[in-house]
This record gives C-alpha cells, structure tokens and sequence, in this order.
C-alpha cells in the first residue's frame, strides 16, 4: 500500500499504518544508532545502570526504523542481571536497547547480554535488533557491576545527508630511503567504512620527508580507489632538507553500498635529489556530505 506519513488511516484502513511510519523514518537516516543520552554506569548490584534517553532502531532492512524513547519507568537499569565476575577471567558484557515491532511485544527494552570468561574475552552477540548502548569488562572475582570498566565503542545514529567526518585512516611511520625508480608506490592505504549513500569525500595524504643538504626534491602524488587511478598523477610535492610536515589533498565521490579501499601512490621525481621518508605518512578519507 503506497500512502504518506501524517495520512491517518480511514474506514477501510487506508492510509498510514506502523510499517510503513518505520520505512519513512529509515530514509531520514543512515544506520541506526544512539541519539541521547542511554548512558551506561555500573551500580552496587548486578545490574547495569542506563540513563533515560533515544535511539535509531531497526529490526531488519524489509522492517524500516523506529525512533525509541526510554526512560526507565521510573527505574533506569537493565532488566535483566548478570553473574558476578568469574574466579579466574574476565568477560565482556553488552548493554543494548531493542524496539520491538511486534515480536514478542511492541515495548522498547533495556537488556544486558553477559559474555563468556576468557583470557582474551571478546565482546557478546545481542538478541535480532538489538542495538549495544555500551560493551562493560567485568573483571575477574567483581561482585558487582560498579568494577566493570568501559570497552569499546558505541554506534550513533547519522542522520541521512549529514557529514560522517573520517570514515578512513591509514598511517605508515617508517623511516626509509625513498626507493628510487619510476614505480608508483603506495603509502598507507585504508578501508573506509560502509556508506548507504553516494559521498562526496576529501582524501588526504600528509607526509614528512626531508633531502640531505640543502636541496629541494620533489614527487608526485595521486589517489587510487579500489585500485583504480583518480588523478592525473601531475601532483608535484616540494620536499626539502627541513623536516616539515605537510599536505595534498583530492575532492572525490565515493560509490555508496559498499565500502572502498582508498591509498595515496607516491612516484619519485628522478630529476631532482633522493629524499628520505620521515617517519609520518597517513591517508585520512573525509566525507563531506551526499554527492547530488
């Protein structure tokens, strides 16, 4: 059934129902995703503290979004508990919030998924829909959730068209004698995250390089995206004896649905002096916003 939001539904039931009130919301946003507050505390109990607040959430692609209040019912925890810490390892536990759409109940809730002790505990899967809010590490023999240390990091919700600020980074810190030959060579490639949307990005090579004695070199610098030249490779960098950190920067659009591998090729100037890489080579990937 194809109707607008705002459109109540009528005798016959025409108009907007909640599935399609979910799809309209998910095109005003990018991914799912904490809005406000939904901040996580430990407490002298065994349950985890979550402080009232909204998120962006979804229970699959074909089900849209939902945009969840919660506030704790007067009572801001998780619902369910968790054991104390093991004897001998720690764990990882997830506290997430999942809005459901029917399925068992059309109630937003706060749980806690308890992780597996370990030496090397990695981070729990929560329930379908379930977005994590916060990942706590429960130390070993803790009686209470007020010894769990933060860990990791929490998604939040981008709303459709905003800025994504670096989506990739790539750092190369090797000191070494520039090779010298007409080769191209790469520098620090980087996979960008995953966008829904044509962007339009910054991609940014910083570099320091220096030439022994007082002379200047020089080489050329071009972008590559998925193996794929995105310049003309007639970028010429300065390089001279001082050890100065400097730049070169490309304005290009990004394919959205996937995510890129994004690098910055390097080539030597053979006309001028051989120079030596200083230590600090980064690409850095900026979205700038939806490409139109």
């Amino acid at each position: 059934m194809s109707t607008a939001l705002g459109v109540a539904p009528d005798s016959e039931g025409q108009g907007c129902d909640a599935l399609t009130h979910r799809r309209v919301i998910a095109a005003q946003w990018e991914s799912p995703g904490v809005v406000s507050g939904l901040v996580v505390s430990g407490r002298q109990d065994l349950r985890y503290g979550v402080s009232p607040g909204v998120a962006v959430c979804s229970m699959g692609d074909a089900d849209g979004m939902s945009i969840a209040w919660w506030d704790g019912a007067g009572s801001p925890v998780t619902e369910n508990t968790v054991d104390a810490g093991d004897s001998a390892y720690p764990r990882i536990d997830a506290i997430y919030i999942v809005s459901c759409t029917g399925q068992p109940d059309n109630k937003v809730h706060v749980k806690v998924q308890q992780g597996t002790p370990s030496a090397s505990p990695v981070e729990p899967e929560v329930e379908a829909g379930g977005l994590v809010v916060g990942y706590r590490m429960m130390p070993a023999g803790a009686m209470s959730t007020a010894s769990a240390m933060e860990h990791g990091d929490v998604d939040y919700a981008i709303p459709y068209g905003a800025r994504m600020g670096r989506i990739g980074y790539g750092s190369n810190t090797g000191t070494n004698l520039q090779d010298w030959s007409t080769r191209w060579w790469p520098q620090a490639p980087t996979v960008t995250r995953m966008m829904p949307t044509d962007r339009m990005v910054t991609v940014r090579f910083t570099f320091r390089a220096s030439v022994d004695g007082e002379q200047v070199g020089s080489f050329y610098a071009m972008p590559v995206v998925d193996d794929q030249d995105m310049g003309d490779g007639l970028d010429e960098c300065l390089v001279s004896h001082v050890w100065a950190r400097q730049h070169v920067e490309w304005s290009l659009v990004l394919k959205g649905g996937r995510p890129h591998t994004v690098d910055v090729l390097a080539r030597p100037n053979l006309g001028r002096p051989r120079f030596t890489w200083r230590g600090l080579r980064t690409v850095e990937v900026i979205d700038e916003g939806v490409a139109q």
